[in-house]
Formats: structure tokens, sequence, C-alpha cells
């Protein structure tokens, strides 16, 4: 999820973005584009932005970045979960990171965009439910590369701790430089995570295969 003002389309983001403080009950924010402060009103009904933002993006690099992640990994989700089912889950994801964000900055008058927080939830939940799958990496070390199969279990957590957790505690528990509310990200990763928990527990035999000398747990 990135945070995102521009002078030219600012009504659009205010009308359709999460803008924290109108959640919590402002009716107007104050917002300066260098040209002195300017009262910008709440659209109506500021909770349904947490559902709107999701389908709004900073630009192509933040929406192809979301739609590379949610093809890498959504697939195995839905096929577990279900077209229908994936689909609420995958909101929901998306709109308890936006609250998780609203939680840390409660007064803020910046638009929150983008469905960074329901992707998160995708990774938290293949962590959950295929931590032994292997992952094509390219990793790069100065002019030298290579393809790398990384397992979930070892991936997933390192590009949480790199890419969300740490840039959080390193920026004040707020938004960090970058524009980018990494708290929504931390909460769609641990909702995420939690669901795919409780789907496993509830479906172990989808996680099982047979062998010559009985059942295997396939995780």
């Amino acid at each position: 999820m990135k945070i995102l003002i521009h002078q030219d389309t600012f009504e659009l983001f205010y009308d359709w973005a999460t803008v924290p403080s109108c959640v919590t009950g402002s009716s107007q924010v104050s917002v300066d584009f260098g040209m002195g402060p300017l009262q910008v009103s709440c659209p109506p009904m500021p909770l349904t932005t947490l559902l709107t933002s999701m389908f709004m993006h900073g630009g192509l690099m933040h929406l192809g970045g979301n739609m590379l992640f949610l093809w890498i990994f959504g697939d195995n989700i839905e096929l577990k979960f279900g077209k229908a089912k994936f689909l609420g889950i995958y909101l929901m994801w998306g709109i308890v990171a936006g609250l998780a964000h609203i939680v840390i900055e409660p007064t803020s008058p910046i638009p929150a965009i983008g469905a960074s927080g329901a992707i998160s939830g995708v990774l938290g939940a293949y962590l959950a439910m295929f931590p032994r799958a292997k992952i094509t990496t390219m990793m790069m070390m100065g002019f030298f590369w290579r393809m790398m199969h990384i397992q979930a279990k070892w991936f997933l957590p390192f590009w949480f701790i790199l890419q969300n957790l740490l840039p959080f505690l390193i920026g004040g528990f707020g938004i960090a430089g970058g524009g980018v509310a990494y708290m929504a990200h931390i909460g769609g990763f641990l909702v995420g995570l939690a669901s795919g928990m409780l789907y496993k527990k509830t479906h172990g035999s989808e996680f099982t295969y047979g062998t010559r000398y009985g059942w295997k747990k396939d995780y």
C-alpha cells in the first residue's frame, strides 16, 4: 500500500482512497501542496474506502508489482479456498490491512491506496499452507546472478522482515521513507498467516499424500 498525494488528482484520492483521519471521524482534512492549507471534505461513508482503495494504485510499477505477486502466489491459495471464498477472504485481508494502518496513523490526512495489504495476506497464507514449496528466485551479487529455488519457509519470512518489519521499526512505527504504509503490509501478512494456519488445521487431509508406508504430511 502506497501513500500518495498529487495536486491535480487529490479530489479523486480523497473520495476513494483510505484517509485515516476521515475513517476515525473527521469531516474535513487539511492538506498543503505548497500553496497554503486547503480544506478537503471527507467522503460521506469513509469506511467504504477501505474497500475501494484496494483498486487504486500509484502507477504501473505499483500495480504491476502487486499483480506479479498475486500471479505467483495467489493461484494455489485460490485452488484451496475456491474462487468465491478466495475473493471474499482476499478483500477481508485488504480491509484488515487498512485498519492496521489506521491504528498506527489515526489522524493522518494522507490517502492510502493499493492492494499491497491484501497481497501480503496472500503471502502470509502461502507461508502457512505451502512452507516447503520452492520459489524460483534470481539472486544477484554485483555483476553475477543465478536462479535459485528457495523454499517458501525461508523466502517469505526474509521478505517480510527485510521489506516490511525493519523499515517499519526504523521509520518510527509509522510511515517510513518512500511513502509506504508498512503497517498495512504487516497487518495483512499476519492475518493471512492466521487464515492459512486455520485452514490447514481444519483441512489437514488436504495436505497429506499416500506412500507405501502410509500417509505423510506434505509440509
